[in-house]
Formats: structure tokens, C-alpha cells, sequence
């Protein structure tokens, strides 16, 4: 089981706050260090490289520092489709493959139905089990 604070967004518009004061994402984990971070992120439009490019430019400010899990929506975007372009797994797994935490990706959340709503801030447990999971939000 997985627990932390939700934060995040959709990637299109929160991965341009990366490196400002209104993306101060490490101040966030470094305030919620009692109940963990839980990071979570859904791409509407990127296509594989703008999204590889936004998950650097994110990692370069420390947004997967820290975290408990990050949890990755399905995305809406189109994927490539040469087999030598760079797909939507390889840019997740080119950004994000070494980082300490948990990812799990293709979860209901974002552009994609179903899509459950996350609430920043909410103290939340992600359990997984035989390739399912489910999420709880408590709002304390």
C-alpha cells in the first residue's frame, strides 16, 4: 500500500510551473514529510518528446525527489506510430525509470475516461493487487 498527500495536475500546464514559485513542489514534500507525497500527472496533448521534455525539465527542479509514488493517467495525446520514434512508454521510461519512487501509469485519472478526480492535498492510499487498484481520498 502506497499513502501520501495528492498533488499534481495535468502536465500540459503543471509542468510549466516547474522552477517558479508557483511550482515549488519540493517545499510541498518537504511540508507533507509525516504523511508522504503522493505525485500525480496526466498529459492531454504532448506528444512523446514535448512529454519526455516536460518530465526532464521537471525532474531537473526536483519534482520526483522525495516522493512516496508518482501515479500517471492515461493520456489523451496521440502516440507515435513509426516502431523507431519514441513512444509514450519509452518518454516515461527515459524520465522516469531510475527515480526511487513507485510509477504507476495508465491510472483512471485525467483526459481519459474513466476519470476519477483528485483532490490536492487529500491524504490518500493507493493499494494495488493482481494488476488492479484502488484509491482512497480522505480529506484531513
Amino acid at each position: 500500500m502506497l499513502r501520501g498527500r495528492l498533488i499534481g495536475g495535468c502536465l500540459d500546464t503543471t509542468s510549466r510551473a516547474a522552477g517558479t514559485s508557483f511550482g515549488n513542489l519540493p517545499g510541498f514534500v518537504e511540508s507533507s514529510l509525516a504523511d508522504g507525497t503522493l505525485l500525480y500527472l496526466e498529459n492531454a496533448e504532448m506528444k512523446p518528446c514535448e512529454l519526455l521534455r516536460s518530465l526532464l525539465s521537471m525532474r531537473l527542479n526536483g519534482w520526483f525527489e522525495g516522493l512516496s509514488d508518482v501515479l500517471i493517467g492515461r493520456t489523451a495525446a496521440p502516440d507515435s506510430v513509426q516502431p523507431d520514434e519514441l513512444s509514450y512508454i519509452d518518454a516515461l521510461q527515459s524520465a522516469l525509470g531510475d527515480i526511487p519512487s513507485p510509477v504507476l501509469y495508465d491510472v483512471d485519472i485525467g483526459h481519459v475516461a474513466p476519470q476519477l478526480s483528485l483532490v490536492n492535498g487529500a491524504l490518500a492510499q493507493v493499494m494495488l493487487r493482481d494488476g488492479c487498484g484502488s484509491l482512497l481520498q480522505r480529506l484531513t
